[in-house]
């Protein structure tokens, strides 16, 4: 598995990101609403990126927590953003987006990304860690369960899973 370091989310970085997520909601419009490629990205961009700066916005009000997944030479490899989950008696934390590099993918970074994430989370006292998968992401979903997450629900759609960390 890579080794990988997690380091706050630094405006450089951010903006790589909301690259990569624009990048990556293009190609998924393009393959599951049909949109043709040829204006994919350009549409994406427009689209997103007023969503994605207004949850940036409101995430840091909220308190929620971005980092930027380093490897051993210091190269970015992914971003995770999570949320505290409020009024939970537990510490409970959501996992609202893991993004590995697009020219990374299916090298073990996610695997890696996660374990360093549930490491940092337990140290800190995080009882639980949650997250919302598309049922269809069965690249996920098969992180997931080989990392031992738990299903809780699935609606058809998505389907909501937890890890215990403590």
């Amino acid at each position: 598995m890579p080794d990988v370091t997690l380091i706050p989310l630094t405006e450089d970085d951010r903006e790589a990101f909301l690259e990569q997520e624009i990048a990556d909601y293009a190609d998924q419009q393009v393959r599951d609403a049909d949109w043709p490629r040829d204006d994919a990205l350009e549409r994406s961009r427009a689209e997103l990126t007023p969503v994605l700066n207004r949850e940036f916005a409101e995430g840091v009000e909220r308190g929620d927590q971005l980092w930027t997944a380093r490897d051993s030479a210091g190269g970015r490899v992914g971003w995770f953003w999570v949320t505290p989950v409020a009024d939970a008696a537990a510490q409970i934390v959501f996992l609202e987006q893991i993004t590995v590099a697009a020219t990374l993918r299916r090298g073990g970074y996610g695997r890696a990304m996660l374990a360093k994430l549930e490491e940092l989370l337990a140290g800190k006292g995080v009882d639980e860690l949650r997250l919302t998968v598309f049922v269809g992401n069965t690249a996920a979903r098969r992180l997931y369960d080989s990392a031992g997450y738990e299903q809780l629900d699935d609606d058809g759609r998505e389907c909501r899973l937890r890890k215990r960390l403590t």
